[in-house]
């Protein structure tokens, strides 16, 4: 049993939640069903993995700790995709009471989730296909925030991408006290389950197509790329939610902040030039404009340390086409990119990269991500510079 516990994680997903009590003893009934995913995993052949398949986080706000179950993220080596059958896996939400006893109050087969931080911390879902209601087809997908009602949890906030007619449609409902001055966020892209497989072979691909010699470490490379691109998960569903959907849409500050339930803003912008800012996990996140807003940032820095992220990458995994556009290289581990971008749901965007990595001990390392939220498509360069630094350019 004590293996298991590499599976269990407090805030995956979740931006910096610090707990001051000790963590209680996991309850009996999540544990039975971790148990039990070993089990079909072992049944069918596989072995059980040290993939993080359970969030433990207060989901009703009563400060203590509740647990999240995500079958689908469970690595069952040997037989991947076993508890994720056509895309779709089942999430289950346990909820703890005074006595640390847990009892099942939501279970449902999800396309996606993801889990924001705050007091008690939210969860969002996806769905696709029927899973969506009436007017829905198999492509339709949509999304919800739950809500705990002191019963259960159920859905505050949602919306839909359906492409049903406009009387079929229903309204969207907002959550007591929020606006929707600019429309509804859309729905948010979810990373398909090859999506892993899909690019460790494109990466090494990309590699050795550079360099023969290249087909020695470069399984080996590209796992460590994908670790880059699941670590910017958090900043990329942030980047994707803050897009307009459709050219022209202004997206207000208000609207923004709410759309990006998961940032710490801070009370106070840092610096004159912005509009708003906080933080987001590791990344200070900046804002610029007002009323409306037109630039979402994400920045890290940290001294001695190579960049742990890929937001290029964990874009083009959630179905995000990026072209890149122009691309300058200062030195040895220092670059600037520029991309032009098209997501679903989404008007077009720029997204500027930029990455440096610390040439000595003592020195600054940073990775920073910037947003155009204007709806415009970026103009092509007049002419566009190549780089050759190998480091995240795939």
């Amino acid at each position: 049993m004590p293996a298991r516990f590499c599976s269990l994680v407090l805030g995956l997903c979740v931006a910096s939640a610090v707990f001051a009590q000790a963590r209680p003893p996991v309850p009996n009934v999540v544990l039975d069903h971790m148990d039990e995913l070993d089990r079909r995993c072992v049944a069918a052949g596989g072995r059980a993995g040290a993939g993080r398949f359970v969030v433990a986080q207060d989901f009703t706000g009563d400060g203590r700790l509740d647990y999240l179950l995500s079958e689908g993220d469970y690595d069952c080596l040997g037989r991947p995709g076993l508890f994720r059958p056509g895309g779709v896996g089942r999430v289950d939400i346990f909820v703890v009471d005074a006595r640390n006893a847990a009892r099942r109050v939501y279970s449902d087969r999800l396309v996606g989730y993801r889990v924001l931080a705050g007091k008690p911390a939210k969860v969002q879902i996806a769905r696709q296909g029927a899973a969506c209601g009436a007017g829905s087809n198999p492509r339709t997908q949509c999304a919800a925030q739950l809500a705990w009602n002191g019963h259960g949890f159920g859905e505050a906030v949602a919306v839909s991408d359906a492409g049903a007619a406009p009387s079929a449609a229903a309204p969207v409902p907002a959550a007591p006290g929020v606006g929707a001055a600019a429309g509804s966020p859309p729905a948010p892209l979810v990373v398909p389950p090859a999506a892993r497989s899909r690019f460790l072979a494109g990466c090494r691909q990309a590699y050795v197509s550079r360099s023969a010699d290249a087909a020695r470490w470069a399984d080996e490379q590209c796992v460590a790329d994908w670790g880059k691109v699941t670590e910017s998960a958090e900043a990329t569903d942030a980047l994707l939610a803050a897009l307009p959907a459709s050219a022209g849409e202004a997206v207000p500050l208000a609207s923004l902040r709410q759309r990006l339930a998961g940032v710490r803003w801070a009370a106070r912008p840092r610096s004159r030039e912005l509009s708003a800012s906080g933080r987001l996990g590791k990344f200070e996140v900046s804002v610029t404009g007002s009323p409306a807003a037109k630039t979402l940032g994400m920045s890290w820095m940290e001294v001695g340390a190579e960049p742990p992220y890929d937001i290029v990458g964990a874009m083009r995994v959630r179905g995000v086409t990026l072209t890149e556009i122009a691309c300058e290289e200062f030195g040895a581990g220092e670059w600037q990119r520029v991309f032009s971008g098209s997501a679903p749901g989404r008007a077009p965007f720029r997204l500027e990269l930029g990455q440096r990595i610390a040439p000595f001990a003592n020195s600054n390392s940073y990775y920073a991500a910037t947003i155009d939220l204007s709806g415009r498509p970026p103009a092509p360069a007049v002419s566009k510079s190549a780089c050759s630094n190998p480091s995240n350019l795939i």
